[in-house]
C-alpha cells in the first residue's frame, strides 16, 4: 500500500506540474474559472463544476464536486476558501488540494475515498474582493461589490484609496507630528510600534492608510469601493451596526448561497474553511460555563473531544508548527457552520509565516538602527486596510490589536529576509500631501497581500500536507454497518427479527450539536415491509441520536406474513446500509 500511495503522489504531482509551471501568481476570477472547468473536463468521471450562485458583482460562485456516483448519497466534507478577500492562499490551497486528489485517484487510499465519500470544494466565495489583487490598483479588500454608505454621510464610495506614490499598490502613510503615537521599532526599524511611555518612548508618527481624506471627515479611505464583508455577515454572533457587516445577517448573495448549499446538503459531515482563523493547530476546549447558556459559545463536550482528535490528526499529518494565534471572528462562516448548521467545523489558514530564529550576527541590526538608515515600512493591520482610517485613532485599522500586528510584521519581515523575497515592502518615500501642508509625510509599508499569501510556489508542499490531512479525516469518518441480522420462526406466521446497528468509523455519526440545532438528520433504522406483511411488535421507524465510534444499538421486531422485507439503517453523514430478510 505504501508503494501505491507513493505512486499516487507522483501522479498527483504530474497532473498539476504543467499548471504550476505556468502559474507564477494568484489567479484572477477568470483564470480560476478556467482552471476549474479544465479539471472537470480532464477528470469528468470524478469531478464536476457548477455554480451555486453569483456574488454581488455578478461573478459565479463555483462548486467543484469530487467523487464517484451520486454525490448526494455519500457522506461529504465541504472545503470552503476565499471568504476573506485578502486570503488568496486559501483559494490556491483548495484548488491545489483538489488537483492533487484527482491526480492520485488511482492510489488505493484515495480511490476508496472517492468511491465512498464526496468532497465539495468552494474555492472562491468572495470573488469581488479577491479580484482587487488583479486590479490596476492593488489593495487588500474584504468587501464585495454591494454599494454601502460606510460612514453614514449620505454618499457612497466617496472616500476610496489613492496611490500617492504611483507604485500601483496601496500601503501606508506616516506623518511626523507631535501628536503622533507611533515610533520605529528598536528590534526592526521597518516596523512602527506604539510608543511605550514606561520605556521612555514618545510618539513621533501618525499612521494612516494611503490616500486622501476626500470627504474631509477626519478619517481616511473609510468609504471606498464595495461594502459588505461576507465573513462578518453570517448568522452566528452577527454584529449589527458594524462597518462591513451588512444591513442584517445573511443579507449578501454570497452568504445566502453558501448557507443554502450547506443546509440543503444533509450529507455534509464536516466543514473545512481555509481562512485567517485557526482551530486546528489547537482545538477549542470544552467549557461547561459556555454550554450552560441559552446561546452556546463553546463546543459541547463530545464535540470538543472529537475536535481534539481531528486537531491531533491535522498536526500529525501536516507537521505544521509554530502556528500564530488566529481566533475566530464574529459573524464568520466557520462558527455558523457549527453553532447553527450543526456540523463539525474546522478552520486553518493552511500556510502561515514560518518562525525564524534571530540571527546571531548583530552587525546588520546595528547598521539598521544607525541614524543614517531609513525606516522602510509601517505597521499593517491584520487583514489589511479593509476600511481604512487612522491606526489607534478610529476607523477599521484601529480595531486590530496593534501589538499583534507589530509581532506579525516582525515575524513576516524576518522570514522574507531569510528567503530573500523582493517586492514585499515599499521603501518610505517623501510626498507632498494636501491634508498635511508643511509637514513631512512619507508613503511606504508592507505590500498588500504579502503577509497572508506567500509566492505560489511555496504552497505546493503545503497542499500535499493538506491532501494527507483530508484523506486521513475521510478515513476516520463514521461508517454505519448493519450486523448480526437474525430471524427466528415462532409459528403461526410470526417471525422474530433482530439486527444490530454499529458505527465502525473513528468519529461519531454526526456532531453532538446536530441534535440541538435539529438541522442534522438522526440515525434512522427502518423496516420496509412487503405485501401482506405487518409489524406485530416493534417500531417500523426508529430514530436515535449520534452513535459514537464502536457504539451500537440492537433492534427487535415481530413480523407476520411471508416473503422478503428490507432493513435499512443510517444517516446522510455516515452512510446508509440495508439487508434483505426472508420471513420464515
Amino acid at each position: 500500500m505504501i508503494r501505491q500511495l507513493l505512486y499516487g503522489g507522483v501522479l498527483a504531482l504530474a497532473c498539476v506540474a504543467q499548471t504550476l509551471e505556468a502559474q507564477t501568481t494568484y489567479n484572477s476570477h477568470a483564470q480560476l474559472s478556467g482552471r476549474l472547468k479544465n479539471l472537470s473536463t480532464k477528470f469528468n468521471a470524478l469531478a464536476s463544476v457548477s455554480s451555486i450562485g453569483k456574488s454581488a458583482g455578478g461573478r459565479d460562485l463555483w462548486l467543484l464536486t469530487l467523487g464517484k456516483g451520486d454525490a448526494t448519497k455519500k457522506p461529504a466534507i465541504l472545503i470552503v476558501a476565499g471568504l476573506d478577500g485578502t486570503h488568496l492562499a486559501g483559494s490556491e490551497l483548495a484548488i491545489q488540494t483538489a488537483e492533487k486528489m484527482l491526480g492520485a485517484a488511482n492510489a488505493d487510499s484515495v480511490a476508496k475515498l472517492l468511491e465512498t465519500k464526496t468532497f465539495y470544494f468552494l474555492p472562491s466565495m468572495n470573488p469581488d474582493a479577491q479580484e482587487q489583487f488583479s486590479a490596476k490598483l492593488k489593495y487588500e479588500r474584504t468587501t464585495n461589490d454591494s454599494k454601502t454608505d460606510d460612514d453614514r454621510d449620505g454618499r457612497v464610495d466617496e472616500d476610496p484609496f489613492e496611490d500617492l506614490n504611483g507604485d500601483g499598490v496601496v500601503s501606508w502613510i506616516r506623518v511626523e507630528d507631535a501628536a503622533g503615537t507611533y515610533v520605529a521599532s528598536k528590534e526592526d526599524p521597518r516596523i512602527l510600534v506604539k510608543a511605550d511611555p514606561s520605556k521612555g518612548e514618545s510618539g513621533k508618527y501618525l499612521v494612516y492608510t494611503e490616500g486622501i481624506d476626500n470627504d474631509k471627515d477626519g478619517v481616511y479611505n473609510e468609504d471606498g469601493a464595495g461594502g459588505v464583508n461576507p465573513e462578518k455577515n453570517f448568522t452566528f454572533d452577527y454584529q449589527i451596526f458594524t462597518t462591513g457587516s451588512g444591513e442584517h445577517a445573511a443579507s449578501e448573495p454570497e452568504v445566502r448561497a453558501l448557507l443554502d448549499f450547506l443546509y440543503r446538503a444533509p450529507n455534509i459531515f464536516a466543514v473545512l474553511t481555509f481562512g485567517p482563523n485557526n482551530n486546528l493547530s489547537e482545538a477549542p476546549r470544552f467549557d461547561a460555563a459556555k454550554v450552560a447558556r441559552r446561546i452556546l459559545t463553546g463546543p459541547l463536550a463530545k464535540d470538543a473531544k472529537a475536535m481534539e482528535q481531528v486537531s491531533k490528526l491535522y498536526n500529525g499529518r501536516t507537521a505544521l508548527k509554530d502556528a500564530p494565534t488566529m481566533p475566530q471572528t464574529r459573524g464568520n462562516f466557520s462558527q455558523t457552520a457549527y453553532y447553527h448548521a450543526g456540523r463539525y467545523s474546522f478552520t486553518t489558514p493552511g500556510w502561515w509565516t514560518p518562525k525564524v530564529e534571530a540571527p546571531r550576527d548583530t552587525t546588520r541590526r546595528a547598521a539598521a538602527t544607525a541614524p543614517t538608515t531609513p525606516s522602510p515600512t509601517a505597521p499593517a493591520a491584520t487583514g489589511g486596510p479593509a476600511g481604512g482610517g487612522r491606526m489607534g485613532g478610529g476607523g477599521a485599522a484601529a480595531a486590530t490589536s496593534t501589538a499583534n500586528a507589530s509581532e506579525d510584521d516582525a515575524r513576516f519581515l524576518k522570514w522574507a529576509d531569510k528567503e530573500k523575497l523582493t517586492g514585499v515592502y515599499v521603501d518610505w518615500k517623501t510626498i507632498q500631501h494636501p491634508d498635511f501642508p508643511g509637514q513631512k509625510v512619507e508613503v511606504g509599508g508592507i505590500v498588500p497581500f504579502s503577509k497572508l499569501n506567500p509566492p505560489v510556489s511555496y504552497l505546493t508542499a503545503v497542499a500535499d500536507k493538506h491532501v494527507k490531512f483530508l484523506t486521513g479525516l475521510g478515513a476516520q469518518m463514521p461508517e454505519i454497518q448493519l450486523v448480526n441480522v437474525k430471524t427466528e420462526s415462532l409459528g403461526n406466521g410470526l417471525t422474530r427479527i433482530t439486527a444490530t446497528v454499529i458505527n465502525k468509523g473513528l468519529m461519531p455519526t454526526y456532531a453532538e450539536i446536530g441534535d440541538r440545532v435539529r438541522f442534522v438528520q438522526k440515525v434512522k433504522t427502518e423496516l420496509k415491509l412487503g405485501a401482506g406483511q405487518a409489524i406485530v411488535s416493534g417500531k417500523r421507524l426508529n430514530l436515535r441520536a449520534a452513535l459514537a465510534s464502536d457504539e451500537s444499538e440492537e433492534y427487535t421486531w415481530l413480523v407476520s406474513g411471508t416473503g422478503k422485507l428490507t432493513i435499512e439503517t443510517g444517516c446522510p453523514t455516515a452512510g446508509v446500509k440495508s439487508a434483505d430478510v426472508t420471513l420464515k
